[in-house]
């Protein structure tokens, strides 16, 4: 049970500074928004727009990576111009813009003007909530919480997304688009006015006006640890390019070739709502997932290393894509079960916990310390690229078999799995090289 103290003027709730929930509240708010927002836009632009599904596929795989593109921005105002809070704040603004816009404004023009507010404000708010409650912790002297803050963190993004994305599909056919498309507007105003209040307990800010030149020993390490991570970069792209097809083709081939019903449970899903699956799983399997892990270190020598856990991952993404090239292949012009989606989705997330979390991790431990948020960038900018060509391969939804668009799809997994082990072995030998050249130092 919680419980609640005063200490050094500020209320704490286990221990946790009272800026944090500020913080919790705030991103759950904007998570939900997003989402909301993300989980109805592939059939919105099929069903108000006229847009073709293999055209809606490729706006959403393009919006998307634009929201991992804009973090840059969004981190580069933050150090040099705004600070973080300032920056969330003012973001917020075109992020409301961009959800009224595009639930009232249908043209064209007003379609693209809203996605690239909502890929602006999302994006650039993106980098600096978690750093300003890090910032915040370390300023009080809380360094030693943050691991269970970021766990609270991360849980307040999936709860956001799941409540959103199961939610607001029904509101959608009880309301329709207008009102469905209101509500993320309120969710991101509501997390603008949660910041502004819990504004006297983040951490005052320091900005910098200045940039200071690279020495030639700086650029020749940067190199060397890009270098080092290229490999594990490039397929963790590959990756989302897979993943993300979850909110645009695999939304079109439940909608028409699945039977929603959840036999024998009694009760339907649309086909939007299935994308409220992957932060589900995340949230109930997350701690299964780290018990697992746990209990295999405990039995062998030293544990998995982290490119053993993203080789399973890729291996968990080939056994989700040939369940999808399965249904592709069998469907035809009849429905099949809507498990076999959600089959799919399970493996597929549990793959991306032990690729993107176990990657992210990976990268930060790899990089010095002058070049964490840098690789951490880096690590981002995955999503960008995967979904940039993911854009371009949704163009061939529709226009070959439904079971070998999905089987293309294996196939790339596959080979991803056997490079992650090349990849991963290569980098075990040069770390280990690195490591012995230090000790003999």
């Amino acid at each position: 049970m919680a419980t609640v103290a005063r200490s050094g003027g500020k209320w704490l709730l286990s221990g946790h500074p009272i800026g944090f929930w500020f913080v919790f509240w705030a991103e759950f708010a904007e998570r939900a928004s997003f989402y909301g927002m993300r989980v109805l836009l592939a059939l919105y632009l099929v069903n108000v727009f006229g847009f073709a599904e293999a055209d809606s596929g490729s706006i959403v795989q393009l919006f998307t990576a634009a929201c991992y593109l804009t973090p840059i921005l969004g981190g580069f105002i933050a150090d040099h111009f705004l600070g973080r809070y300032r920056t969330i704040v003012w973001f917020c603004i075109p992020y409301i813009l961009g959800h009224l816009i595009l639930g009232y404004f249908r043209t064209d023009f007003f379609l693209f003007l809203a996605l690239a507010l909502l890929a602006l404000g999302s994006g650039t708010i993106k980098p600096n909530t978690s750093v300003l409650m890090g910032l915040m912790y370390e300023r009080l002297g809380k360094g030693h919480l943050l691991d269970d803050a970021f766990a609270y963190y991360y849980a307040a993004i999936n709860l956001g997304s799941t409540i959103a994305s199961l939610s607001l599909p029904i509101v959608m056919i009880h309301y329709g688009y207008d009102i469905a498309l209101l509500i993320p507007a309120v969710l991101i105003a509501l997390s603008m006015i949660i910041f502004v209040l819990g504004r006297s307990h983040f951490p005052p800010e320091s900005v910098r006006w200045h940039f200071e030149p690279k020495t030639p020993e700086q650029k020749r390490a940067e190199r060397a640890v890009l270098g080092r991570l290229a490999g594990v970069l490039a397929l963790v792209a590959v990756y989302w390019f897979i993943a993300d097809q979850a909110a645009s083709t695999w939304v079109f081939m439940a909608n028409s070739h699945m039977d929603l019903e959840l036999w024998p449970l009694g009760f339907s899903i649309t086909a939007d709502q299935t994308q409220g699956l992957n932060p589900l799983i995340i949230i109930l399997f997350t701690p299964a997932l780290a018990l697992i892990w746990q209990k295999v270190d405990a039995r062998t020598n030293g544990g998995l290393l982290p490119t053993d856990k993203m080789i399973i991952g890729f291996a968990l993404t080939v056994a989700a894509m040939v369940v999808m090239t399965g249904v592709g292949w069998f469907a035809g012009e009849g429905r099949v079960s809507i498990w076999y989606l959600v089959l799919a989705t399970f493996l597929i997330t549990m793959g991306e916990l032990c690729i993107s979390v176990v990657g992210l991790q990976l990268c930060y431990v790899v990089a010095p310390t002058n070049m964490k948020s840098q690789v951490t960038g880096y690590f981002l900018m995955t999503s960008f690229f995967g979904d940039s060509f993911g854009a371009l391969f949704d163009q061939l939804y529709g226009q070959i078999n439904t079971g070998l668009y999905f089987g293309i799809q294996a196939v790339m997994a596959l080979v991803c799995t056997f490079l992650m082990v090349r990849v991963g072995r290569a980098l075990e030998r040069t770390e280990k090289r690195e490591m012995a050249a230090e000790h003999a130092a």
